[in-house]
């Protein structure tokens, strides 16, 4: 996400916390099932490597969405963060959804990519049919298990050395689509700019700073990713 405009004193964060986040060596994640930490420098590298890969193997272009249909993953983070890199927008959806809801959002919300996992993958795949979505759109997060006709996400490689990020203006540019539960109807995209997600990441970095040592204290993760609430934490 883009950052511009933010200081490390704004609104009364310390200096100290925001460089002890960034640091590279910091454990962020730790996959419990996977036994594997997750380093800032871990995610960054991998980030930006399905970044470069999306504009240069894939010609992506600013504004162009990729959904996310997965249970909950240590990975989330490089594919959230490659895709806005690219100058894409982030659309999460609940991989417990019947294929044809998650063809309806696929389609509302255009998207052209699609990274999911093997424990949703035959919903995923049948949802990106309906919707038209090419075969090979279609990456993993996790291992393929035997489904050696897709791809894992890191396994995207750009065909150019470098690419040209795109430029992005962090109030007006997209940086995710987030469908609501549709108890009222269809669900409905939620548009949010890279400044919404600044904006309350600050607000929550204020509040626990006051009573969490990000040094030593753990959080444990259970909110559903695919949900805004569980995105922000």
């Amino acid at each position: 996400m883009q950052t511009a405009n933010f200081t490390t004193n704004m609104v009364g964060i310390s200096s100290d916390l925001l460089l002890y986040r960034l640091t590279d060596g910091l454990v962020v994640y730790v996959d419990i099932a996977a036994e594997r930490d997750f380093t800032f420098s871990n995610i960054r590298t991998t980030a930006e490597q399905l970044g470069q890969a999306l504009l240069g193997s894939w010609a992506w272009s600013k504004g162009d969405v990729l959904a996310l249909i997965t249970p909950n993953s240590a990975n989330i983070a490089s594919v959230m963060f490659g895709t806005l890199y690219a100058g894409g927008i982030v659309c999460p959806l609940n991989h417990l959804s019947t294929a044809s809801d998650l063809a309806e959002s696929l389609k509302a919300s255009n998207a052209k990519a699609m990274v999911t996992s093997t424990s949703c993958l035959d919903v995923a795949q049948e949802a990106a049919k309906i919707a038209g979505m090419f075969k090979d759109r279609i990456l993993l997060i996790d291992d393929a298990k035997g489904r050696t006709e897709f791809r894992h996400f890191t396994m995207l490689q750009s065909s150019l050395s470098e690419s040209m990020r795109p430029e992005t203006n962090p109030g007006e540019d997209l940086a995710f689509l987030v469908y609501s539960s549709g108890t009222t109807g269809l669900p409905k995209g939620v548009m949010l700019t890279h400044h919404n997600i600044v904006a309350n990441m600050i607000q929550n970095a204020v509040v626990s700073d006051s009573f969490t040592n990000w040094r030593t204290d753990k959080a444990l993760g259970f909110l559903p990713m695919y949900h805004i609430y569980g995105r922000y934490v």
